[in-house]
């Protein structure tokens, strides 16, 4: 039997030291090189930690989206929950200015009419309760369930109109555009400053007038008889009122406001490009390149597509390469965090709650704010060391904190220890953001390091998965900006830590890291794999077990070389005594994750290639060991819960035609079972496994098929096909007395062979 390992790293080497934290070491004073993590669960096998990484991990960090340098992301945009859009605002979007002075103080000012004709003629009115489609701007021209077509029967009936939005949705070009649909020909601006009850004093007549960002709260709403006031006044002067206001404001009375929705990106982009230069080519064509499609993906502001409208412009006119366009999604979100973090206007809380919310992108919100004030206390120790950080505990809406970092919230369930649990997640709009963000911060903000290097350290020793895993891709992200950095203060830390939770930590960033492009990861894996300290290997044997299916052979070779290592040495240290185990562990994760792909058991194919190099191991000595045990623990994880055995599936989809790589792959296999059935101490194993594979193929009939295909190969004697039938006649399942129907059906592929 193979028996289960333990993290057992004892007292004797000293960890490199680490930074002293704000906070408290959570495991206690004794928990140091104790051998088992207080209140720590046991180490997960190497395929469970691979499951729960590529879980817990946001969707950019893994597959050929990682890579960064375009705007080419992969994933879907989630709906917004209960179909409302709450996000979308820039951080200091809202300015007001108060002033001191007279009556005589100017309240207001011309917008010139040639500035509304320019905005109308890229304007796109949105779709309302039927299909999009495009409309100009002529009386009725769009569709009445529309926000315009609400805001504008407002406007005509009461003369006043409230239109609420985020700021970086066009909410501005479609007040001036409700003004000049009413038959406004004279524009002007109102002062934001003033006081509602003032608003009245400063209209002028046949003017169509606009309060840009009014700011509405609790102390000073927009009262029921503000808004009738304004209504009389303008209909005694034949004029015309739009009040812009943020998301959520503060609105009494029956008229309230109406909530602005931009129109798709698609016609958005359309509106701007129907009146360009595109040198003969349609627009349907330039919206149909990848490029394009990809910033389509996802909801951007329509100034932001206004830019891109021309570069899809300059790109027709051959003055543009397909690069520029791919380009432009990154560029955007560069612009926008250092708009975030260059701006005075934003406080210390802000900038730290967009920092977490970077870390735990398309993660639970509550988890988010919550770390994210930690992060502001780490901060404010490096920004005001005499003063205590002041959270408030009721202070700006989580609907507001969202809305102001351009993101999204969402309903979406996650699966977790107990269960499927609803939970209310958040994400940046834009994907890109968060691996922008947090290379700034890393990059430009160099003083902000020891706060972050204090709180991902806290964050890996977290007894939540998630929060743990959050923790390693943040410093895959720090690591794809700045290797060195990222190695000296976060991963080789980690990889020397006595605790089990750091040490993963240092795993999963390195894996996270290779998925992101970060050069020389498979370098530091095979240094360290045969490094003299024990704590590195550990880390790179782990770290191989998650990332090592993309470049598997010299995985596999790597962890061989470390078997050849520990067994010049004598055998695994004291301090890591099950060395072997955990080699063996990993093979059997790369060549499981390796077989899983298309095509993996064809000829030149990743597991058409490994498994049977396996088999001249056997022979003896350490090598014979690690294969065994790489073939038990293989033996153990299935596709799903309760799904087929992955490397019973790989036989079965292997190809049994005498002579190709495929039936090479099905004999090595069976070689490598017969050798565990038949060797003492892993021949326990190898048959509890296999009563397993019997029991999961009662329900999967191409399970079945493949376990009739081998057996047979297994019971090349008398006693092989005794200790089958054995196997099968005893087995039990459920409240049946006796066998399952599929032991008994399993047992007519077995017939004794003929007695020599």
């Amino acid at each position: 039997m193979i028996a289960p390992y333990e993290d057992s790293t004892t007292a004797g080497e000293p960890a490199p030291e680490a930074s002293p934290g704000p906070y408290p070491d959570p495991a206690g004073p004794d928990s140091s090189e104790a051998g088992v993590e207080p209140g720590a669960e046991a180490e997960q096998h190497a395929w469970d930690s691979r499951r729960d990484l590529y879980r817990h991990s946001p969707g950019i960090m893994l597959g050929h989206s990682a890579q960064l340098g375009g705007s080419l992301v992969g994933g879907d945009q989630h709906g917004v929950s209960g179909g409302q859009v709450t996000g979308d605002v820039i951080l200091g979007g809202s300015k007001v200015e108060y002033r001191i002075g007279g009556d005589e103080e100017e309240h207001s000012g011309e917008i010139r009419a040639a500035e509304v004709e320019k905005i109308a003629r890229n304007f796109v009115f949105p779709p309302g309760t039927g299909s999009e489609r495009e409309a100009v701007a002529q009386d009725d021209a769009w569709e009445p369930g529309s926000p315009f077509g609400l805001a504008l029967a407002r406007l005509r009936e009461h003369r006043v109109a409230v239109l609420s939005g985020p700021a970086t949705t066009g909410r501005r070009a479609a007040a001036l555009m409700l003004r000049r649909a009413v038959g406004s020909t004279a524009y002007r601006a109102l002062d934001p400053a003033l006081s509602p009850g003032r608003l009245a004093g400063e209209l002028r007549d046949g003017c169509g007038h606009l309060v840009h960002d009014f700011p509405t709260s609790a102390e000073q709403p927009l009262r029921e008889h503000h808004l009738r006031a304004l209504s009389e006044k303008l209909g005694a002067a034949g004029s015309h009122l739009v009040i812009v206001v943020g998301s959520h404001p503060v609105v009494h009375g029956d008229a309230g406001h109406v909530p602005w929705r931009p129109p798709e990106p698609s016609a958005l982009l359309h509106g701007h490009l129907r009146h360009k230069d595109l040198a003969g080519h349609s627009i349907g064509t330039l919206l149909a390149l990848p490029e394009v499609r990809a910033v389509l993906k996802h909801r951007r502001p329509p100034a932001e597509l206004a830019v891109f409208a021309d570069r899809i412009a300059a790109h027709a006119q051959g003055l543009l390469p397909l690069t520029g366009l791919a380009s432009f999604g990154h560029d955007a979100a560069e612009r926008q965090v250092r708009a975030w973090f260059d701006s005075t206007e934003q406080t210390l809380h802000d900038k730290a709650f967009l920092i977490a919310l970077a870390t735990f992108n398309e993660a639970p919100y509550p988890l988010t704010a919550e770390l994210g004030d930690v992060l502001f206390g780490l901060l404010q120790r490096i920004e005001n060391p005499g003063e205590p950080a002041r959270i408030p505990v009721f202070g700006t809406s989580s609907a507001q904190r969202v809305e102001h970092a351009q993101a999204d919230r969402y309903l979406e369930t996650e699966e977790t220890e107990w269960g499927p649990v609803l939970q209310t997640k958040v994400q940046f709009r834009d994907p890109l953001t968060a691996i922008t963000l947090l290379r700034e911060v890393w990059t430009g903000h160099p003083s902000a390091r020891p706060a972050l290097v204090a709180w991902l350290r806290r964050l890996a020793d977290d007894p939540r998965p998630v929060v743990r895993t959050r923790a390693a891709s943040t410093a895959a992200a720090l690591a794809h900006a700045d290797l060195p950095s990222a190695m000296a203060l976060l991963i080789r830390p980690w990889a020397f830590e006595s605790r089990l939770r750091a040490r993963l930590a240092a795993a999963n960033a390195l894996a996270l890291a290779h998925h992101l492009g970060t050069p020389h990861v498979p370098r530091v894996l095979r240094e360290w794999c045969t490094a003299d300290d024990h704590r590195l290997r550990r880390a790179a044997v782990r770290t191989y077990a998650l990332v090592g299916d993309a470049f598997a052979a010299e995985a596999v070779e790597a962890l061989l070389a470390a078997v050849r290592a520990m067994e010049a040495r004598g055998g695994p240290v004291r301090r890591w005594p099950g060395e072997l185990d955990e080699l063996a562990q990993s093979a059997s994760a790369v060549l499981l994750a390796a077989g899983q792909n298309a095509g993996a058991w064809e000829a030149g194919g990743a597991a058409a290639e490994l498994w049977p190099a396996l088999v001249p191991l056997t022979r003896g000595g350490q090598g014979r060991d690690f294969v065994l045990r790489t073939v038990v623990h293989a033996c153990g994880p299935v596709d799903g819960a309760g799904g087929r055995p992955l490397l019973l599936d790989l036989f079965g989809r292997a190809e049994a035609t005498a002579g190709t790589a495929g039936a090479l792959l099905r004999q090595s296999l069976a070689a490598l079972w017969r050798m565990v059935l038949k060797d003492p101490q892993y021949s326990a194993s190898g048959l509890e496994a296999m009563r397993d594979w019997v029991r999961a193929a009662g329900d999967d009939p191409d399970a079945e098929r493949a376990l009739a295909e081998l057996l047979p190969l297994l019971a090349v004697s008398v006693e092989d096909t005794k200790r089958l039938l054995y196997l099968l006649e005893n087995l039990r399942g459920g409240t049946d007395p006796g066998p399952p129907a599929v032991a008994l059906r399993l047992r007519g592929a077995l017939s004794p062979p003929p007695a020599p």
